[in-house]
């Protein structure tokens, strides 16, 4: 969480700070994101997100109390500079605290999609009180990294025969919300993917929390006519009911109703206690939800694109576990293929073309990652180099003052305490040592009176705040030498007791490395010299040795084994092989690569009876690669041709999977296997489009209906088609809703697993974050 604390001499950043809300809420900055731009703005924030930090009248954060100042007032950029400074020592270690040396890291910061001049000058403000170089840092809009994460996650490549696709990217997370379109293309000349920014739809002031202050608002407002006491959202009983509201929104996703209790909450000690439905919440966040689809509608009429030319939009943030919001967004982009109706959310069906692909929590971070290292797939939107800060020298110096020995500070109390705990778990270690067999050797009649005396020191010395971590490590130092010197004997057993104990676990090690080695375990780490004919032997030996697990029905083990053949084929294709050698291996491969494909789709048809189709597909997607592999070999085998096309039915690609079939049958027309896969892919794309015609028709009857009716409703909603059906690619319709070609606009999309429902409920609410990439 972008959050940044002062706790006594120590200066606490994200989590740590978060967990200070409770406590000490005037010595917490939260939502620090969301001060950071012009000082009317950042007022407005402050108020709208009931900031309990103080923030004074010219935008400085403060006045806060810390290491003996109680009159301390911050820029916002200094404390996003500490924010910044400490994310970014994740990846790099010491290297971001380093300001002398020259910088070894790039870093790519995800910053909101509505993010304008005022807040990029808080941004490299940030960055030039760190000293760190401008060219290497980038800002990029959430919107940007979300697509760059979707490029490296599609592995630079589209669907076969597609050459642009349009994606729209819905994220809904604490305090903002943004509908972007991107189009992703491949092109003849470069197999790379590159995207292309069609649109960007923002709301700055929406998001989960705005979704929390109406209901926290309506609850108010309904204890109140109860005659319950007033409840100011800016005070820390505000923040309580903020807090149990967000657990409650999680809850309202996966169940029909949920309590809020809140122990102690009124002045007079007296609790609160509210029961919620879920319908009477969808009902008290009805307007934001709709302002949810006009931000779509601008975003897609930006884009100069219409829903049924979107092949899929991904969503990610807390928000989009919301089951109204997922009903919400079906209408705006409802299944191109009708669909069974479920039982889940009131018997609506959630469109397969939305999708939870993209991890909701790290995907901004992963994306800007990538960019950071290199992999931009979309063009930068603003020039961080050329963008001005907005610190003036003088204040710029300031700032680094600060800093220097805020830092400083902190940094000798975190040493200070780690001597402290040090100290104290040696006194504890000692006791436990009087306690044990060789109690005697310790002389106890002289070392527990030393050891009395230093935890009575510690006890005082711990709270004292002139105690230094100087003290600290001398009493520690003093204390060892002393138990040293009256149980030198105690000391001499334990360092005995340490080296058998070392030899023992040396000896172990090497017995297992040797095991490991015999059987070939540690292949991706062999550097062993074996000539060609030993590398092939080995191979052979771990195939054979798959062969005997996969007919015991060990797939797992079986599957590790082919891959370790892979292996030592693929060194043996590192040496100087002769024509007949590489033919001989190519057998080899092959076989392995076919036993592997077949390993994978009993392992995927295992797993998807276990945990469900969404675990099964990365699975089915191995087994194709397998079949892929096999087929570099010997592009006509039969075996690898069938596998391949029973892996891209599961994974829903139909017409894929029928081409391979027809392919094979070709070359086999009398094969059972090959027939029978046939029949059951003709069922499918026949039921599909029997389906699709049925819907088109009844769309254009409503459709002709409701104008002819033209009727004024209170309130209008988009049609939502109802159900889920089974899975695969879906057909274009031509004007009599027979099936016809692909359009070029490939909105017929590849099937998303039915769990991602569930992957969208089991998402918790964030808070407000920072999303930093680091290469």
């Amino acid at each position: 969480p972008a959050a940044f604390a002062f706790d006594g001499k120590l200066r606490l950043i994200g989590d740590p700070a978060d967990a200070k809300m409770t406590q000490m809420p005037k010595q917490v900055v939260t939502a620090l994101p969301a001060v950071l731009g012009t000082l009317e703005t950042a007022k407005a924030n402050y108020t709208r997100l009931g900031c309990l930090f103080s923030f004074t009248e010219d935008g400085q954060i403060g006045p806060m109390s810390f290491g003996g100042r109680e009159d301390l007032c911050l820029q916002p950029a200094s404390c996003l500079a500490a924010l910044l400074q400490r994310l970014v020592s994740f990846a790099a270690g010491d290297a971001a605290y380093a300001t002398e040396a020259a910088q070894p890291f790039e870093v790519a910061a995800g910053v909101p999609d509505a993010w304008g001049e005022a807040e990029l000058s808080s941004l490299r403000a940030a960055t030039d009180i760190l000293g760190w170089a401008p060219e290497r840092v980038h800002a990029i809009p959430y919107s940007a990294a979300l697509a760059t994460a979707y490029a490296q996650r599609w592995g630079q490549r589209l669907g076969e025969g597609e050459a642009r696709r349009v994606v729209a990217f819905a994220d809904i997370g604490y305090s903002q919300r943004s509908v972007a379109a991107f189009s992703p293309k491949q092109g003849s000349e470069t197999p790379e993917l590159t995207i292309e920014a069609l649109s960007s739809a923002n709301a700055p002031t929406l998001g989960v929390q705005s979704l929390c202050a109406a209901l926290a608002q309506h609850v108010a407002k309904t204890l109140e006519g109860k005659g319950g006491e007033p409840i100011s959202m800016s005070s820390k009983r505000g923040a309580r009911l903020m807090t149990a509201l967000l657990k409650a929104i999680k809850e309202l996703s996966m169940l029909p109703d949920t309590t809020v209790a809140l122990e102690c909450f009124y002045s007079d000690e007296g609790d609160l206690k509210v029961d919620i439905s879920r319908a009477q919440f969808e009902d008290v966040v009805q307007p934001q939800l709709q302002e949810l689809a006009q931000l779509v509608h601008k975003a897609l009429s930006d884009a100069g694109v219409t829903a049924e030319e979107v092949h899929s939009a991904e969503l990610v943030g807390g928000g989009m576990r919301i089951p109204r919001v997922q009903a919400l967004l079906s209408q705006q982009f409802p299944d191109l293929v009708p669909v069974e109706a479920e039982a889940e959310n009131g018997g609506k069906a959630m469109s397969k073309r939305l999708r939870f692909s993209l991890d909701g929590a790290s995907a901004v971070a992963s994306g800007a990652a990538h960019f950071a290292a290199g992999r931009r797939a979309v063009a930068a939107k603003w020039d961080f180099a050329a963008q001005k800060s907005s610190l003036d020298e003088a204040g710029l110096a300031a700032c680094r003052e600060l800093e220097a020995w805020m830092s400083k500070t902190n940094g000798e109390e975190v040493r200070r305490l780690e001597k402290c705990n040090e100290l104290e778990s040696f006194v504890y270690e000692a006791r436990s040592w009087l306690s044990g067999p060789d109690r005697a050797l310790l002389k106890p009649e002289t070392t527990e009176p030393l050891l009395e005396e230093a935890a009575r020191w510690f006890e005082d010395a711990q709270y004292d705040e002139t105690s230094t971590h100087a003290m600290f490590e001398e009493k520690l130092d003093t204390l060892k030498k002393q138990l040293e010197e009256h149980g030198s004997e105690f000391y001499e057993k334990k360092r005995k007791e340490k080296e058998e104990k070392d030899k023992f676990l040396d000896a172990e090690a090497e017995k297992e490395r040797q095991r490991r080695h015999d059987l070939g375990m540690d292949a991706d780490k062999d550097d062993r010299k074996m000539a060609k004919s030993e590398r092939l032997k080995m191979a052979m030996k771990n195939k054979e040795e798959g062969n005997t697990v996969f007919k015991a029905g060990n797939l797992e083990d079986a599957a590790a084994r082919y891959q370790r053949a892979l292996q030592h084929i693929n060194k043996f294709y590192m040496l100087d092989v002769s024509p007949d050698e590489k033919k001989e291996a190519d057998a080899v491969t092959l076989s392995i690569q076919l036993n592997l494909a077949q390993v994978f789709l009993k392992l995927a048809a295992q797993t998807e009876k276990d945990s469900g189709k969404e675990k099964a597909e990365a699975v089915y997607q191995k087994a194709k690669g397998a079949c892929d592999e096999a087929l570099k070999v010997d592009e006509e085998n039969i075996k690898a041709k069938f596998r391949r096309a029973t892996a891209m039915e599961k994974l829903g690609d139909l017409d894929g999977a029928s081409k391979e079939v027809k392919s094979a049958l070709k070359a086999d027309p009398e094969n059972a296997d090959l027939v029978k896969l046939k029949e059951r892919l003709d069922k499918l794309q026949a039921a599909q489009n029997a389906k699709a015609k049925k819907m088109y028709g009844k769309i254009l009857g409503e459709r002709g209906g409701r104008r002819a009716r033209a009727q004024p409703r209170g309130r209008s909603a988009p049609l939502l088609v109802e159900g889920r059906g089974a899975s695969g690619a879906r057909p274009s319709l031509g004007q009599d809703g027979a099936r016809g070609p692909r359009p070029e606009a490939p909105w017929a999309d590849a099937v998303a697993s039915q769990g991602h429902r569930r992957r969208a409920r089991e998402r918790g609410t964030p808070r407000a974050s920072a999303r930093v990439g680091v290469a």
